[in-house]
């Protein structure tokens, strides 16, 4: 018999989302290795969306409720009984809700999908459940379905819960994470195993709730993506600028800040400058714009807003360098982002910005992959070299091949599936 598995995720394809990656590779890669899969997720299937890649009838998409509208007109009701404004309202809510909501918003997801992949699943029972967050309440559900068919869960973590570098910035209180933090240690108490992206991320895990934890990374895309017959993607270039450095993502204000870049090329002088186009493609929330302002090198800076993925591939791959901007803090060596391995399929050199201790750093030096800088001085001289190297050789070489060995996603998926198969074979029924 065909092993069975279930996974739990919030977002599926076709939603683009990045916490939609992982989830979606190792289905379709356990269907194609013959395992029995299906799919619980609240991500709902448009009519004019692109095929999944994975068999529609085997996904139980529910969403959440109250719908969108429900909230919406909550949201009006309340502003018509106050006499605060829509985005006050919306503003007292949230904060209200980061308190209250356990354990996050998605919470109203729980009760529905648990009930539909019941209702729906007729007779058909997996050997292991794999969840994989944030957010959190994909746990909650995971824990309650592990316990009603007596099947061991396994809880995979793309970012770390309470004991995660993001869980502050949200705006919870020491009240708040206490409660997050207890009932995280009592889901853990019935799951498996725990898998994360990275051996410190791992450690943090076993350390602090002491339960069997995994690495196992996301991975390279294998298959080529070729370029339009247009490389044009959106670049509004100076005829001199000749070395192109492109972020593609989210910035976060006081920790993905793109700065020390920025601080550097005003170090070149306006003929230096002159001859280098940074550009961003990614969601608008001011941090650029800002560093952009400090800096005072606006003719150099081009800032394409959110892009599709197929937007974000062709600019990965026609730029002389790629531009990844973390946290510079040992608190942030385990964080390992799957724009990361985009960048590596990319093959183009890798300029990292953030502490020189980490698994991303360590990775980016011993593949060859680029260099590690956080210092205006020292990213400056990085690119005069850049940029007599592209005027002597016309284009920046591309990264060795061999600097992708291992990490493409089949190799970390082969993994996954050796675990889960471990954990089915126990059929250890979780506690309650």
């Amino acid at each position: 018999m065909r092993p069975r598995l279930l996974i739990i995720t919030y977002f599926f394809p076709p939603s683009e989302s990045v916490g939609a990656r992982r989830p979606g590779e190792l289905a379709t890669f356990a269907v194609d290795r013959q395992w029995d899969v299906r799919v619980l997720t609240a991500t709902t299937q448009q009519p004019e969306s692109p095929g999944t890649g994975f068999p529609e009838h085997r996904v139980v998409r529910v969403e959440p409720v109250p719908h969108t509208a429900q909230v919406y007109s909550s949201v009006r009701r309340a502003e018509a009984r106050s006499r605060l404004g829509r985005r006050q309202v919306l503003t007292v809510l949230g904060t209200a809700g980061r308190e209250i909501l356990i354990p996050d918003a998605y919470v109203n997801w729980v009760v529905p999908a648990v009930r539909r992949f019941l209702r729906t699943r007729q007779g058909w029972r997996p050997d292991v459940i794999m969840v994989t967050g944030p957010p959190a309440s994909v746990y909650l559900v995971a824990a309650r379905l592990a316990r009603r068919l007596e099947v061991p869960w396994v809880a995979d973590y793309r970012d770390l819960w309470t004991v995660g570098n993001d869980y502050w910035p949200y705006g919870r209180t020491r009240l708040r994470r206490l409660v997050d933090h207890r009932l995280e240690r009592r889901l853990l108490r019935s799951a498996a195993v725990c898998v994360t992206i990275s051996e410190p991320l791992a450690e943090v895990m076993r350390a602090t709730f002491g339960i069997d934890t995994r690495v196992v990374m996301n991975g390279i895309d294998r298959r080529p993506a070729g370029l339009p017959a247009s490389t044009d993607v959106g670049l509004v270039e100076s005829a001199a600028a000749t070395l192109t450095l492109a972020h593609t993502g989210r910035l976060n204000p006081g920790k993905r800040d793109p700065s020390p870049l920025l601080d550097a090329v005003a170090l070149l002088g306006p003929q230096e400058a002159e001859r280098v186009r940074v550009v961003f493609a990614g969601e608008d929330n001011g941090v650029a714009r800002a560093a952009v302002e400090r800096a005072g090198v606006a003719g150099s800076v081009t800032n394409l807003g959110e892009v599709s993925a197929e937007k974000s591939w062709h600019l990965q791959a026609t730029a002389d360098v790629l531009v990844l901007v973390m946290w510079n803090d040992p608190q942030d060596a385990g964080t390992v982002p799957g724009k990361f391995f985009d960048y590596l399929r990319a093959r183009r050199p890798i300029l990292m910005i953030g502490h020189p201790q980490g698994v991303v750093a360590d990775l980016i030096r011993t593949r060859r992959a680029g260099v590690v800088l956080a210092d205006p001085p020292a990213i400056a001289d990085q690119l005069r070299t850049w940029l007599a190297e592209k005027d002597r050789l016309g284009r920046l070489p591309d990264l060795p091949a061999s600097s992708l060995d291992g990490l493409y996603r089949e190799d970390q998926l082969e993994r996954y599936l050796a675990l889960l198969a471990e954990v089915a074979a126990t059929r250890r029924a979780p506690g309650s």
